[in-house]
């Protein structure tokens, strides 16, 4: 158990990932390996669902229903191509805040074991998750390339992006980890908050195309802004609205650390629940 004293340590969020690291890696792989043991493919099939993904949007929204990213294009491949960085964002989150209510619940000797860094359990699902983007990353940086004939350098900043947006669903995990160990169905009410993300974010759409009146409500959304400036340097070459990236840093670290206190907080009601 964490002393109070560390627990309130303006770095507890890094020490719970640092600490841990070599546990968190083991356990990441396992889980990956253990994902697709047995299957035929195995491990080939973190290529093949991003490829056919990405394949089905293709042909769906750029050659059955014309779908355009942006008002005069004639390219069939940008809406999928736009869309797929949207998806693969909320891709994370949503694998993130599904599993969380489970994360304590599914694994009862860990509760019982004190040795064991129940703190830890967040960022092996997020680090399962990350995997799985990596690799349909690859795909994604593959068809930028065949689309635009180049990737732009500014794509170097997609994981600086990513750093706040993944300390922040660590903090929701620990927070719907917590909880889920009390409230049973939690884990059913994750699916329709992750399907409400997704369409409150502009996945699926520009943000420009919501009108002004609402897309203060859509900014509110974690999605958002990552999105939209992974859009920015991976598609368009743009750069990274730093202003943006630093508030969302420090909101994203006062989440966590937020999260993480009250998990350690409420961690010594697990085993008389369980």
């Amino acid at each position: 158990m964490e002393s109070p004293n560390r627990l309130l340590h303006p770095l507890a969020v890094v020490y719970s990932l640092t600490e841990n690291w070599h546990l968190i890696v083991e356990f990441v792989k396992r889980e990956v390996a253990g994902r697709y043991k047995g299957s035929f493919l195995g491990l080939f099939w973190s290529f093949i669902t991003p490829l056919l993904m990405l394949s089905i949007y293709t042909f769906v929204f750029g050659f059955v229903f014309k779908s355009r990213w942006r008002a005069g294009s004639t390219d069939h491949i940008e809406f999928a191509v736009v869309m797929f960085v949207g998806v693969l964002t909320h891709t994370l989150l949503s694998e993130c805040l599904t599993r969380a209510p489970m994360l304590v619940v599914g694994n009862p000797n860990y509760v019982k074991k004190v040795v064991f860094p129940l703190q830890t359990l967040p960022w092996i699902a997020i680090g399962t998750a990350l995997f799985h983007m990596l690799v349909a990353s690859v795909i994604l940086l593959v068809a930028i390339l065949l689309w635009q004939g180049h990737i732009p350098w500014t794509v170097i900043f997609v994981p600086v992006i990513l750093l706040p947006f993944v300390v922040l669903t660590a903090g929701l995990v620990w927070f719907l980890a917590s909880f889920g160990v009390f409230m049973r169905d939690l884990g059913q009410v994750m699916g329709i908050v992750s399907s409400l993300l997704m369409f409150m974010a502009p996945v699926f759409y520009p943000l420009s195309s919501v009108p002004q009146r609402l897309q203060a409500i859509i900014m509110l959304n974690p999605l958002t802004f990552v999105i939209d400036q992974i859009r920015t340097v991976a598609i368009w070459g743009g750069q990274v609205n730093w202003a943006g990236w630093l508030l969302y840093s420090a909101i994203a670290y006062v989440v966590a650390s937020l999260g993480l206190l009250w998990f350690e907080k409420t961690r010594k009601g697990f085993a008389d629940v369980l």
